[in-house]
């Protein structure tokens, strides 16, 4: 996605039919807010980053090379040449002081460089200092639907306890969102089903073994 916040909440005012007086920034921005947790949930980056093996070293934090990383997916060493394969490694993931550690099982060298595949999310730009846009073109349209159904939402809560009290408005609030309510989970369901967590081939190696230890 390339649009700004700006964009998008340009694109939700037009589909709620709204200059902006009703479904003002401040509730878009809540609303886009709502939006992408729920996107991030079901459908964040996947990424990968290179850190350098060290002699007889068992642990390494995932966050010194990526402070973004949310969750550690995979770790692989790297293979030697074109012609040869990524190795799965076997590790053991942990978190301290919301910080992403990882402890291999077998240390590895300073010639071998470890491939650490992990998650991170989508931000907005101009949502909460975020100056890119990452969501795929192709997938804006359920954030902004998932945003829609977050706005009217919002405004359903606020007319609750106005002066004014209108049960009907909340409820007609509500009977609009679960349009865009809908449309956010085929979404959502579709971005599950395409996007699929990589995982490396688990060792088949048994402990007892004599050659376990072998190449590794």
């Amino acid at each position: 996605m390339t649009a700004s916040l700006t964009t998008i909440t340009s694109r939700i005012q037009a589909l709620l039919g709204d200059d902006g007086t009703i479904f003002t920034s401040t509730i878009c921005t809540a609303a886009v807010r709502q939006a992408l947790s729920e996107f991030n949930r079901v459908s964040p980056i996947i990424a990968a980053t290179l850190i350098t093996g060290v002699d007889d070293q068992y642990e390494y934090e995932l966050t010194d090379a990526d402070d973004s990383s949310v969750t550690l997916l995979d770790v692989l060493r790297q293979g030697d040449n074109a012609d040869e394969l990524d190795i799965p490694l076997a590790f053991d993931k942990y978190i301290e002081d919301e910080r992403i550690f990882f402890r291999l099982r077998q240390p590895v060298t300073t010639n071998d460089t470890l491939i650490a595949r992990y998650t991170t999310y989508h931000t907005v730009s101009g949502l909460d200092s975020a100056t890119e846009s990452t969501i795929p073109d192709s997938d804006d349209q359920t954030l902004i639907d998932g945003a829609c159904f977050h706005a009217l939402m919002i405004r359903a809560a606020s007319r609750v306890e106005s002066i004014n009290l209108s049960k009907d408005q909340s409820d007609n609030y509500r009977e609009v969102a679960s349009h865009f309510r809908t449309a956010f989970n085929l979404g959502l369901a579709t971005l599950g089903r395409r996007k699929r967590l990589p995982a490396g081939e688990p060792s088949t190696y048994a402990w007892n073994d004599t050659y376990h230890s072998w190449g590794q």
